[in-house]
This record gives C-alpha cells, sequence and structure tokens, in this order.
C-alpha cells in the first residue's frame, strides 16, 4: 500500500511539472543564438556567482545586466489616474522595473554582462565595468526612456487606492492580483512574465477579450 501511494504521488507530481514547466528557451529573451556572447541562456539576467559594486541591484535575483544609468523615466499621469500620491519614477531606482528597463530603454547593449562567462574576469575594484555591449533593443521592444505615456508602475495598489478610483478590484480580495504585486507594488513584471512566453508577449495570463486587463479594472 505505501509503495502504490508513493508511485502515485511521484507520477502526480511528475505529470503536474510536465504540465506547468515553461521554459525561456526559444522565446525573444533567449538571446543565446543570437549574441556571440555565449550559448548560455540565463546568463544575459544572471549569474550563479554575482559580482560586488555599483550600480550593481544586490538584493535583486543575481543578476548579471548591466544596469541603464538613466536618471529618470518620466511619471504617467492623467485625470483617471489615482495612483499618483504613491507612484514613483524607476529611474535610478532598485526595483524590478528597473531590471527590465536595463535591456528595454534601448541604452544598454543586450550583451553588457558584469560576469561574462566567456571573458576572463575584470580587475579587482572594476567588477562593474561592462563588458562586450553587443546589440542594442530594438523595434517595439525598445520603450526608450519616457514612459510617461505607458501603464505605470512602481506605485502602490491596494485597498485604499481601489477605493478611491471605484472602478480596481481590491487586490486584498483577489489573490491573483496579490500574486502579481511586488511588495504591494505594481512593476513590470505585474503584467510580464519574462520566463514564459506562452501569452504573447510574454504576459502573466491571457489577454483574451481584455481577460487580463479585467482582472485589474472593472470595465
Amino acid at each position: 500500500m505505501k509503495k502504490l501511494l508513493f508511485v502515485l504521488v511521484c507520477g502526480s507530481l511528475l505529470s503536474g511539472g510536465a504540465v506547468t514547466a515553461q521554459s525561456v528557451v526559444g522565446t525573444n529573451h533567449d538571446m543565446s543564438a543570437a549574441l556571440p556572447t555565449s550559448q548560455r541562456v540565463c546568463v544575459f539576467c544572471h549569474t550563479p556567482h554575482q559580482p560586488e559594486g555599483p550600480p550593481q541591484i544586490t538584493t535583486d535575483p543575481l543578476w548579471n545586466h548591466t544596469l541603464s544609468v538613466t536618471a529618470s523615466y518620466g511619471v504617467y499621469d492623467s485625470p483617471t489616474f489615482d495612483g499618483s500620491g504613491t507612484i514613483a519614477d524607476i529611474g535610478g531606482g532598485q526595483t524590478v522595473s528597473n531590471l527590465c528597463m536595463s535591456c528595454h530603454d534601448g541604452t544598454v547593449g543586450l550583451g553588457s554582462l558584469y560576469n561574462n562567462p566567456n571573458l576572463p574576469p575584470p580587475p579587482a575594484g572594476n567588477e562593474e565595468v561592462p563588458t562586450n555591449q553587443g546589440t542594442m533593443m530594438s523595434g517595439n521592444s525598445n520603450m526608450g526612456t519616457d514612459l510617461s505615456n505607458d501603464h505605470p508602475v512602481n506605485f502602490t495598489y491596494d485597498t485604499a487606492l481601489a477605493t478611491a478610483d471605484g472602478e480596481l478590484v481590491d487586490p486584498a480580495t483577489d489573490p491573483t492580483i496579490q500574486g502579481w504585486l511586488f511588495a504591494g507594488t505594481v512593476q513590470c513584471a505585474s503584467c510580464h512574465d519574462p520566463h514564459d512566453n506562452t501569452f504573447f508577449p510574454f504576459l502573466n495570463a491571457t489577454n483574451v477579450q481584455s481577460a487580463m486587463c479585467r482582472t485589474c479594472h472593472i470595465k
């Protein structure tokens, strides 16, 4: 009986993993084929041995890509946006959105890495000097350095904001929204999953009939 239970549990775990596991390999975030830096996929964003030194964000998951030095990306505002009191410009800050913009603001090469596995380590004390600038972001993926006309990011999304707006779902009542927030704030990755392009373009959920938008917006 115990052996049968063990087999059933293992089978369940394996089948679950097969259904839910996704991969960045082969997506637009897989730059191993397009850039000569490395045949590795994860290295363009992460390194298992993170060097120290500014402007590296040392609190995020082993970040390996050179950060943009853009000081300001602007602040979204409109008569219907009630988050203006809590929104903050992400330029120069330590947010998840800063990591995204290290490629997507079009100022840093896609192959500009701190720890380039195909190059010798930089001299001691110069770990923050980027190596192999490589290709720049282009097309619609290049968001530029002005986000004032894009969906706002880096603002607190809580019950108070939902109440003030009147057309937002209270995140305290929705586990999905809570899972998309970062320390209670909306970031680029609240809508986009950089590791999974099942729902193009790297969305966290399907947006057929604006389903993803309507997760937060009451329309």
